[in-house]
């Protein structure tokens, strides 16, 4: 395929550095020093504004397979997509973050022409409300029909320590998919639950709700949430339906002052987000969740650890730097975020599409989760281990009749069954060619 990229910040290198070993790549930026790092890449790159038909020309956009707007800027992305699909481009995609543009996360066939919108501020703002309301959950990937994977972190607390996976009382329809002990996979089995185990489930959204009681999980009462910019605003709208008890710290007094004019039933507070004083008249360690939003990764990961350092049960921070994801995560923040890592997700998920049927595509403790139809002759029929799955793949479960079903190597697949893989970036391609 031919693929054009109008942005050359991170976003944009993911993508082309994904995509340029089978595609042509083209990558449009008007920073020169933007650009050079591109030359490790096999992609052409243009020089110039985007929205520039000259430009676009340039890029001969009116070939293009893909026309994938991702740059910084929301104006630019609306304008050069629907240049590009005047010109000719066949599908165009497009990253916005100002939520005003749009109502939902994802948007398929926007009015204005587009194939696909998606909005990364609403769709993190989404997941950190999800993973805040489940807590101790490490990470919940939102399946197709109605499913959910949750991943459990068990804390030296739990009282699940010494019980075997046989001895846990789970809710129908909902099975124990595997084990994460010291950076190993362990298969369901008689082990028995230790302390750091991470435990992932996989179920129907109903039943997940009801591992609350297994887990110990208590419910959500208190919430926190740093930044009022269009992620923290966002999360304070849907919180504010929910009955939960919400508290708003913003460092910026005009956005304060609408937050507290559109949502007068929430305590917002401005002040430093690291005023150790406020954070502590405040109450902060009472928080069930505490979610730093701010524009500045630093920040967020202060906030995180003075906040858990109070008592707070659970700090969830976004962090636009995805160098910095391992290590907050290792240094004690419960949840990172990334917003740029949706955009590209989103993007490969719509490119895996053209071979195969795609339900979802996600990440989770660094790992992708990839759920596909199987539909193709190629497949059906086949037992898993005759697929000859690269070593980083792995079937997680097989959804048949909306049933959970372990994987065992024999195990034949038929049409229509959902098939839930965990890979790496490198092998997703591998997958698109297994179930093509």
């Amino acid at each position: 395929m031919q693929i054009v990229i109008a942005g050359a910040g991170e976003v944009g290198y993911e993508l082309a550095e994904a995509l340029c070993e089978k595609n042509d790549v083209y990558v449009i930026d008007k920073e020169r020093e933007k650009l050079e790092r591109f030359a490790e890449l096999d992609v052409i790159m243009v020089r110039g504004n985007a929205g520039n038909i000259k430009v676009l020309k340039e890029a001969k956009v009116e070939k293009a397979d893909y026309f994938l707007a991702v740059t910084g800027n929301d104006e630019v992305n609306l304008i050069s997509a629907l240049t590009a699909k005047r010109l000719g481009a066949k599908k165009t995609f497009v990253r916005i973050e100002n939520p005003e543009y749009v109502d939902s996360p994802v948007v398929k066939f926007h009015p204005l022409g587009f194939d696909v919108v998606v909005c990364p501020s609403l769709a993190l703002a989404q997941e950190a409300v999800r993973v805040a309301g489940l807590l101790p959950a490490i990470g919940l990937v939102t399946l197709g029909g109605e499913m959910e994977l949750l991943e459990v972190q068990v804390t030296e607390e739990s009282s699940l320590i010494g019980q075997s996976l046989s001895d846990l009382r789970l809710p129908p329809e909902t099975i124990v998919v595997s084990i994460l002990r010291d950076g190993e996979v362990i298969s369901p089995g008689i082990e028995k639950i230790e302390p750091g185990d991470r435990i992932e489930v996989l179920g129907k959204n109903s039943e997940i709700k009801g591992l609350r009681e297994v887990f110990g999980i208590s419910p959500v009462k208190r919430v926190t949430v740093f930044g009022t910019g269009y992620i923290g605003s966002y999360i304070v709208d849907v919180l504010s339906k929910t009955g939960v008890n919400v508290k708003v710290i913003g460092a910026s007094k005009k956005a304060c002052e609408e937050l507290h004019e559109r949502f007068k039933d929430i305590k917002v507070i401005h002040s430093d987000y690291l005023n150790v004083k406020m954070l502590a008249e405040e109450e902060v360690g009472k928080s069930d969740a505490v979610l730093a939003m701010t524009d500045s990764d630093e920040k967020n990961l202060m906030i995180s650890l003075l906040c858990k350092r109070f008592g707070a049960k659970k700090a969830i921070a976004k962090v636009e730097n995805r160098d910095y994801v391992e290590i907050f995560e290792k240094v004690g923040v419960d949840k990172v975020l990334n917003p740029r890592s949706i955009t590209v997700i989103e993007v490969l998920k719509q490119l895996m599409m053209e071979k195969i049927e795609v339900k979802t595509l996600a990440e989770i403790r660094g790992s992708l989760i990839v759920e596909v139809v199987v539909k193709g002759e190629k497949v059906v029929g086949k037992t898993i281990s005759d697929l000859g799955l690269p070593k980083k793949v792995a079937i997680i479960a097989v959804v048949r009749e909306n049933k959970s079903l372990l994987p065992y190597p024999n195990m034949q697949l038929m049409m229509g069954d959902r098939v839930i893989l965990s890979t790496s970036w490198e092998e997703l391609d591998k997958i698109g060619e297994i179930f093509e």
